[in-house]
């Protein structure tokens, strides 16, 4: 139990205020260190809005030139470098690849690939009456029994067995066979209706081509529901078990490409030469030659990359206005009580002052910019280790600007238009030829620039930790944090630099705040006594005036 506090009762003194006011003097050290610990604090989240900035950069300007945020991407998978043109757009559509040739090529298109329709030759009666959904097997006279399929998977035939019984529903029958796979997980790829209105069971292959059908294992329809001159659902009689010559079998598209005949595919939606085709509609003569007129589209390409340029030229913005704010040092984070004392929006005007220049010429973000910019003008060179003809920005129109722009590209439009136009293929390789981190000088710019960004966004996280972005870094690389959580340099895994600063500030703290309260027991102490010794100074002078 602590000590009795007296205050003032006999000397007359504020002493709560005294003692107030002495530890105020005392509290000064522990809000330094509170103060150094803010700091840290926001200059964590400065960096971690930094990355998150970058982060976003990176995924962005991937979606818009791939298509995709994946990381490892190549000038083979962009759909925007060529342009197709189709002769007649109602019978097919196709968009060119960086890889199609550019030129007019023909086709003739001798059938469309097509899949499986069939249903049941006439209405399903119980009764007299259509049957409905809700019907049980056994009203149409079906036992419990078994329908086996085959089917054709990666040119091996497999079975798929239906068990069902004569309480199931026709509806109950139906989901089954929307279900059913084979032993090891195949599924029959069928999809089954039933039309209440007209008491017709209708059965279609999901899948186009030669390998979708529908095909009952002879001898495996035991209650005759689908196959069988009586078949219960009334479907034609052999078509699903496939005697006598009838098939319940799709086709392939068949093609004729640039004079190379009888090409097959098992969807009207295919690849031919670096062209994506997508065929609409059989023409009504297999004779007829149709073209596809392949451009590269400079216009096109040039609005990608001025895309990216510019998208790149406001991150660079950015991060040379984070390391270039002023810093103001007189405006230290404000204590509990100044903040007290202070109105809302002065506080946040405070702060904002006090946060200013938190990262002002940082070593970490100056670094990671230039090796961005050192990755810019680095020849590309080809596999087999030539320059290829535009081996560096400059040679299609891309430079820095003045000094002042501090690293930002600029555009010759006219110089861009026309390396597009001359050799879009060089123009490509020279931008995204593939990312390889064992020799940089092979990787395309703008995967060289990704791989640069992303070494600097680990060196910053090994500062100053992930913050809430974990699985943004993530998405950009899924190895980024491999490092950072197995841990470098001694340092526990996950725990940055900067969360190792706040944790020896808060040990700090702690201790700081164990010593004040024995200072500010020792004050009081000390009051104590005094204000006891002038209490009995006064009982001895109150005897002494009244002996006498």
């Amino acid at each position: 139990m602590g000590s009795m506090r007296i205050s003032g009762i006999a000397s007359g003194m504020d002493t709560d205020t005294m003692v107030a006011d002495l530890m105020k003097a005392e509290r000064r050290k522990v809000d330094k260190i509170q103060q150094d610990k803010q700091l840290s604090v926001w200059r964590q989240e400065q960096y971690n809005d930094i990355n998150k900035s970058i982060s976003q950069f990176i995924l962005d300007t991937r979606k818009d030139l791939f298509g995709t945020t994946s990381y490892y991407r190549t000038s083979d998978t962009l759909d925007w470098v060529n342009k197709a043109t189709s002769s007649d757009e109602s019978i097919f559509t196709a968009n060119a690849t960086t890889s199609a040739p550019t030129g007019t090529h023909t086709m003739k298109i001798t059938q469309l690939a097509e899949g499986v329709n069939v249903g049941s030759t006439g209405e399903v009666q119980i009764g007299g009456k259509t049957a409905k959904s809700e019907n049980t097997l056994s009203e149409l006279g079906i036992a419990d029994g078994k329908i086996t399929f085959e089917i054709i998977v990666d040119g091996t035939t497999k079975e798929v067995d239906i068990n069902y019984k004569g309480s199931d529903t026709i509806e109950e029958f139906v989901n089954k066979i929307n279900n059913a796979q084979s032993s090891d997980g195949e599924p029959l790829g069928i999809q089954a209706s039933f039309d209440d209105a007209n008491g017709r069971l209708f059965l279609a292959t999901k899948e186009t081509g030669e390998n979708s059908q529908i095909k009952v294992k002879t001898g495996g329809d035991t209650g005759g529901l689908l196959t069988g001159a009586s078949s219960k659902f009334k479907m034609e009689q052999d078509l699903l078990d496939w005697n006598n010559g009838k098939k319940a079998q799709g086709q392939d598209a068949i093609i004729e490409f640039d004079g190379a005949k009888n090409l097959k595919y098992s969807s009207n939606t295919f690849s031919v030469n670096g062209i994506d085709i997508n065929l609409n509609s059989k023409p009504a003569n297999t004779g007829t030659e149709y073209t596809i007129k392949v451009d590269t589209d400079v216009d096109g390409v040039y609005d990608k990359i001025k895309g990216f340029v510019d998208k790149y030229n406001e991150l660079i913005g950015k991060l040379n206005e984070k390391i270039a704010e002023k810093r103001y040092r007189k405006y230290d984070p404000l204590t509990k009580d100044q903040k007290k004392a202070m109105k809302e929006n002065d506080i946040k005007l405070w702060e904002e002052k006090a946060k200013s220049g938190l990262l002002r010429n940082d070593k970490y973000i100056e670094s990671l910019m230039q090796n961005v910019r050192s990755g810019l003008y680095e020849p590309v060179e080809t596999d087999s280790g030539n320059l290829s003809p535009y081996d560096q920005l400059f040679d299609i129109g891309i430079t820095t600007g003045e000094w002042k722009d501090k690293g930002k590209l600029v555009i010759d439009e006219k110089r861009l238009k026309d390396a597009i136009r001359n050799d879009g293929e060089g123009v490509m390789n020279l931008l995204f030829s593939p990312s390889d981190k064992d020799n940089s000088s092979k990787s395309g710019i703008v995967n060289r620039m990704y791989d640069d960004m992303i070494d600097g966004m680990k060196e910053i996280i090994d500062k100053s930790g992930t913050g809430d972005n974990t699985e943004l870094y993530r998405h950009v690389k899924s190895t980024i944090l491999l490092d950072f959580v197995k841990g470098t340099d001694g340092r526990r895994g996950s725990v940055s630099l900067i969360d190792e600063e706040i944790s020896s500030f808060e040990k700090r703290i702690g201790r700081e705040e164990a010593r004040l309260i024995k200072v500010e027991g020792r004050y009081w102490a000390q009051f104590t006594a005094m204000e006891k010794a002038i209490s009995e100074m006064q009982s001895q002078s109150s005897w002494l005036a009244g002996q006498m």
